[in-house]
């Protein structure tokens, strides 16, 4: 824990107020040190320092991690957010005074949006403005300074309530389980975009293990498709692949947990026999480029 956040107490009504103070001046200070960063970076540690605060509040383990992102890949948000060791949420930061109204963005970041949005518990946050967003449907919006790098004497201590509603939806957000088989596509759809999104941009970089992948499948199954096809498929199969192999009781679903390979007396299922197949080729691809700096048992999908 920094230095410059105070443990919460469970029901001190001006504890997080605090916590909101020492986040600004712990902003401010990065800012005024001498050392070539990118704006948003001086927030990535205030403010999962500020939502693990929130947590303590609300008497949850609340951790975070930072993005990996390259260089020349969109990536995915700059922070995953866990609580009592799950992941719950994203935050994507941007830099001081860009605002956190992404619906009005243009450039990059429009495009940027428009994966993000797919999301289903998302916060955008300049350090100043904070936007949740769930299911891509704005759910609350507050802004709490005009100027963060002027630390506390910029905040608007009225907003403090404000943004604390909004942590506490941001950190009680849960999935709700669909009950029918429409509502289950309809879940998953936006979350196999994400995927599909991310395989296409493991197929752009040279020697890709995914494009030795592709080729294959294009020989096998798609003789006539390209990239975009096989992105497509792969994303939906490897989606529900996982979907039946935790039906059928896998606790863990990540390449180190995989069943033993199929053999002429056992019957393969596609959650078994895709986890064996795309394990070296498309699994160490995707997380090598997009995941968070955790570890893998951590990132499992719940049924």
């Amino acid at each position: 824990m920094q230095p410059w956040l105070t443990p919460a107490r469970p029901g001190d009504g001006s504890a997080f107020m605090r916590d909101v103070v020492a986040y600004a001046n712990a902003v401010a200070a990065n800012f005024r040190q001498q050392v070539a960063a990118q704006p948003e970076d001086q927030l990535k540690a205030p403010v999962g320092e500020l939502l693990q605060a929130m947590g303590r509040i609300m008497g949850r383990n609340v951790n975070y991690r930072t993005e990996v992102r390259p260089d020349d890949l969109e990536g995915r948000p700059d922070v995953g957010v866990t609580a009592d060791g799950l992941l719950i949420g994203l935050v994507e930061l941007k830099a001081p005074g860009v605002g956190a109204r992404p619906e009005s963005f243009r450039g990059r970041n429009a495009d940027q949006w428009e994966r993000f949005k797919r999301f289903p518990n998302l916060v955008y946050t300049d350090g100043e403005e904070w936007s949740l967003y769930q299911n891509g449907e704005l759910a609350g919006r507050v802004r709490i300074s005009e100027d963060v790098s002027r630390g506390a004497r910029a905040v608007v201590p009225g907003e403090r309530g404000a943004l604390e509603t909004l942590f506490r939806a941001f950190l009680d957000w849960g999935p709700t389980a669909p009950s029918t088989a429409e509502g289950l596509a309809a879940y998953l759809a936006p979350l196999t975009r994400i995927l599909r999104d991310e395989v296409s941009a493991s197929l752009a970089r040279p020697n890709s293990p995914l494009r030795d992948l592709a080729n294959e499948w294009a020989d096998l199954l798609f003789p006539e498709g390209g990239d975009a096809q096989f992105a497509d498929a792969y994303a939906q199969t490897l989606t529900y692949a996982l979907l039946l192999a935790r039906f059928e009781g896998a606790e863990r679903l990540t390449p180190r947990s995989r069943r033993k390979p199929c053999s002429a007396s056992t019957a393969c299922s596609p959650g078994r026999s895709l986890s064996s197949r795309t394990s070296p080729f498309g699994m160490k691809s995707l997380c090598r480029s997009n995941c968070w700096s955790a570890p893998s048992e951590r990132w499992t999908l719940r049924a």
